[in-house]
């Protein structure tokens, strides 16, 4: 079966999706950022307009790279290696995320320099002139931390699977699970508040908690193919030492995955 063809979870079906109130706070969000904008290059405050955008419009273009995402446009990028299988994020997304964070840096560092000191134009009250240029010193500094950590990892993240565990790595941290450890792979989380888990792959551990893989669809166009091969290797352990050459990769291409 074609990984085009694979069922998707059931209970994805309803998850994943932004509510409409979010998608609208976002929409007037995004249309106050421009028009903002725009009314300080009218003004003729050109210092204040290129400070605006370049510290708001990444957000947006990360936002953007997140809506591909679920749209589909993505490319899977995997490497098959001795140590084992790997899937690697979309290489567009990690462009456009290391973008993001590389303008944020500068850009939020100037505006919290320049705001209190009266050199930005927009109309603020005395409050906003003592906590904005706090908030956005530390969102310089945030991003300045994923900044570095994501080029030390060379990259954003990645899911490696090898025939004695699965390691998960994001631009922070790193985790292994041993396949032994996993009791369940599910398409969705028991919590208490009943609040699914997206599009991702719930790992059921041994000790009662659970491990969530989540943005799968930053792997893999919809993300399906990779909770089949997760759900595939836990209920076949004969199938693993395929994880340490190419017939991972082809079971992976081919989408030979065992659905039940």
């Amino acid at each position: 079966m074609s990984v085009l063809n694979l069922p998707e979870p059931p209970n994805w079906a309803e998850s994943g999706r932004l509510p409409l109130w979010v998608r609208l706070g976002l929409l007037v969000a995004l249309g106050y950022v421009i028009g903002q904008g725009a009314l300080t290059v009218v003004r003729g405050s050109y210092l204040t307009a290129i400070v605006w955008f370049g510290t708001f419009g990444p957000l947006f273009l990360l936002m953007l790279a997140l809506a591909f995402a679920t749209k589909r446009v993505v490319r899977a990028r995997t490497t098959a290696e001795r140590t084992g299988f790997t899937v690697w994020p979309d290489k567009t997304f990690t462009v456009l995320y290391f973008a993001c964070l590389a303008l944020t840096v500068p850009f939020a560092a100037m505006f919290a320099i320049l705001l209190p000191r009266g050199m930005i134009d927009i109309d603020t009250t005395r409050g906003m002139q003592i906590f904005f240029p706090i908030g956005f010193a530390a969102l310089a500094v945030v991003a300045a931390m994923g900044l570095v950590a994501g080029v030390r990892r060379r990259g954003v993240g990645y899911l490696k699977f090898t025939p004695a565990m699965i390691e998960i790595a994001n631009v922070f941290d790193t985790k292994t699970l041993e396949w032994n450890d996993i009791v369940d792979v599910k398409d969705h989380s028991d919590t208490k508040d009943g609040k699914k888990a997206g599009r991702s792959v719930v790992l059921c551990l041994r000790d009662g908690s659970e491990e969530v893989i989540g943005g799968l669809n930053l792997y893999v166009p919809t993300g399906v193919p990779l909770y089949w091969m997760v759900r595939h290797y836990w209920k076949h352990p004969e199938d693993r030492m395929e994880l340490v050459d190419h017939r991972a990769a082809e079971r992976f291409r081919d989408g030979r995955f065992a659905l039940d």
